[in-house]
């Protein structure tokens, strides 16, 4: 965990981002966009089946409501369009989810990463619920 805290710590003073850690050792921060929007991402550090140590980021797109099968469709043929990550349900919220190999990190394919999940599940939210809940 020490390495991730490290690497974490290196990425907030480079881009003067603010990273929180939670008491279970996971990261948050909020990206802020030109357009007044911000998105917030959870970042952790978790073992595959395999045991190697691999990053996940994931932001909340949308709250599910009674009747979601349009939703799931929708989430279904956006998959399909993504260049990293996936939509994906996590107790009543769809996410917007991606995963990487820790050992293969690089900081400039960390922050690809971390602003792209912001920015594309803050559009994806947009378009879905018209608001803003960051």
């Amino acid at each position: 965990m020490q390495v991730f805290d490290g690497f974490i710590a290196a990425i907030a003073s480079e881009l003067k981002i603010k990273f929180h850690k939670t008491e279970e050792g996971h990261y948050s921060t909020k990206i802020d966009f030109d357009n007044n929007r911000a998105q917030e991402v959870l970042i952790s550090l978790a073992k595959d089946e395999s045991g190697d140590r691999v990053i996940h980021y994931y932001s909340a797109i949308a709250g599910l409501k009674e009747d979601s099968a349009e939703l799931y469709k929708f989430a279904l043929k956006t998959n399909a369009t993504l260049e990293y990550g996936a939509i994906a349900l996590t107790g009543k919220s769809l996410i917007l989810r991606s995963s990487m190999l820790l050992k293969n990190c690089e900081p400039e394919r960390f922050i690809k990463s971390l602003f792209y999940i912001a920015a594309k599940a803050d559009e994806l939210e947009e378009e879905l619920t018209g608001r803003d809940k960051n």
